[in-house]
């Protein structure tokens, strides 16, 4: 009886051991697995433009130094601040080197809203940047910057990665 009890002890033991051994390995192999950079999206539209232009609106798309050529969806949505639900959707292509672009005309004064939406490597990013098209009074800007910009309407949906 001893002797079974000194076995099962020691194979407990050394099930321990093992476990723990195996542990150990799987935890350094973790640590030593590359983890991806995040995307990064920027768009590159200036401050202001006139109405009834059509403007290019590039994003690029980088990880890391790299530019992202193999996006799977960058779709540019273009609203009126406080009239998103008339807003567009388009559909970006790729120039080079991670530039995706699109052209829109923007018909009529006022502050607009610039989101691209971008899955690219599993993540996805949302940034937003506004412009102001023609003339749009010093009130309407300061009313826009007070409601707190673009991030107002983002509703915190600014950029996930997955």
């Amino acid at each position: 009886m001893i002797v079974m009890k000194r076995n099962a002890y020691s194979l407990s033991l050394l099930l321990a051991s093992t476990f723990l051994v195996l542990s150990a390995c799987n935890s350094e192999q973790d640590a030593q697995m590359p983890v991806a950079e995040i995307i990064e999206v920027d768009i590159d539209i200036p401050e202001s433009s006139p109405a009834n232009e059509t403007l290019s609106i590039p994003v690029q798309v980088t990880q890391g130094e790299e530019p992202v050529d193999d996006a799977r969806d960058v779709v540019i949505e273009i609203w009126e601040y406080q009239d998103r639900e008339n807003g567009s959707l388009e559909e970006a292509e790729l120039q080079s080197d991670g530039i995706y672009q699109i052209e829109h005309e923007f018909g009529t004064d006022g502050i607009y809203l610039v989101q691209a939406h971008v899955t690219a490597r599993d993540m996805h990013s949302m940034p937003t940047k506004p412009i102001i098209i023609g003339d749009v009074s010093e009130d309407d800007i300061n009313a826009f910057n007070e409601a707190g910009g673009a991030s107002s309407e983002e509703q915190g949906e600014s950029n996930h990665h997955h």
